[in-house]
């Protein structure tokens, strides 16, 4: 197992060096590693020599470093995300991540999970949900057909990613596949803020349509705690960036089979839910496969616990 640990943050007014090192220095029965330290300085060396030194330089009571962890026993990972979640009231914040989005998992694991399962109640929930049970008594069409292709999401079951397409389809107004255009697609990208995304209308070269097509979904199909459409927000907006991230990279792992590393904590709290119904796999990964009226009841209580409502197509 080989994963990287990046962290910063800046110790609160009662906080000191020394504090940290009075922590650490408690889990190091735990870690099969070496604790130097000096009043400014803190290096835990692992006796394996297979990973990095996780090291606290402390400038101004603040630190700023990453540890490239690779070892065999991934349980003394663990362990060290353990030192961090004890140091975190010794900061003011104490921002970690990792590669996999380990750290956001784990950290949540004791506490109870922030989102309550809820039956569908308000009428463009209830339209969607039709419209997916109504899909499943008709082929996809060419259009249809065509840009799943594109977008080479294979969920187990196809109910949601088409009326994601469906929705595309009638954002972008496409009435035959000739209509279909990168370029269109690309300045109507920029025409939208998603997370610091920037597409140039005359680079096509980063056109990673299935990220694409769920950012165009999230922005112009939900409003956000009662405001307005997603895509006509500022990004300043409280909880809306993370928000957006969470159910970005949410939706496609948990509904639509596209896996990667956990991106924040909302996110998490999203893979706990879906893990109280359905199978958890050994990095997190877990999958919704149901009837429609079950996944939609998930869908729609993560989105609520995100702060969005799908009201559709203006």
């Amino acid at each position: 197992m080989s994963c990287t640990i990046f962290y910063k943050g800046t110790l609160n007014e009662k906080s000191t060096p020394k504090d940290v090192i009075d922590t650490i220095q408690k889990h190091m029965k735990y870690i099969n590693a070496d604790l130097k330290y000096t009043d400014d300085s803190i290096v835990i060396n692992f006796k394996s020599r297979l990973s990095e030194p996780l090291v606290f330089n402390f400038v101004n009571n603040s630190i700023n470093s990453y540890c490239k962890w690779d070892g065999n026993n991934s349980e003394e990972f663990y362990r060290i995300l353990d030192i961090f979640i004890e140091l975190k009231h010794l900061f003011k914040i104490l921002e970690v991540e990792d590669e996999e989005g380990l750290w956001y998992g784990y950290n949540i694991q004791k506490q109870p999970c922030k989102i309550n399962l809820r039956s569908l109640s308000a009428s463009n929930e209830l339209q969607l949900l039709n419209r997916i049970i109504n899909n499943n008594h008709n082929e996809l069409n060419e259009i249809e057909n065509y840009i799943i292709s594109l977008s080479r999401l294979c969920p187990f079951n196809q109910s949601l990613l088409r009326i994601i397409v469906q929705d595309f389809i009638k954002i972008m107004q496409i009435e035959n596949i000739k209509d279909f255009s990168r370029k269109a697609i690309v300045v109507l990208m920029d025409q939208i803020t998603f997370v610091n995304d920037h597409f140039a209308k005359t680079d096509l070269k980063y056109f990673e349509f299935d990220t694409i097509l769920m950012r165009l979904w999230i922005s112009y199909v939900f409003t956000y705690k009662n405001m307005r459409i997603v895509k006509d927000l500022p990004e300043n907006i409280k909880g809306l960036k993370s928000s957006k991230l969470a159910a970005l990279f949410g939706i496609l792992s948990i509904f639509l089979n596209c896996h990667g590393g956990v991106v924040n904590e909302k996110h998490a709290q999203m893979k706990k839910f879906a893990a109280m119904y359905y199978m958890s796999y050994p990095l997190g990964e877990v999958l919704v496969k149901d009837k429609p009226e079950v996944e939609m009841e998930l869908f729609f209580s993560m989105m609520d616990y995100l702060g969005f409502s799908y009201v559709g197509i203006e």
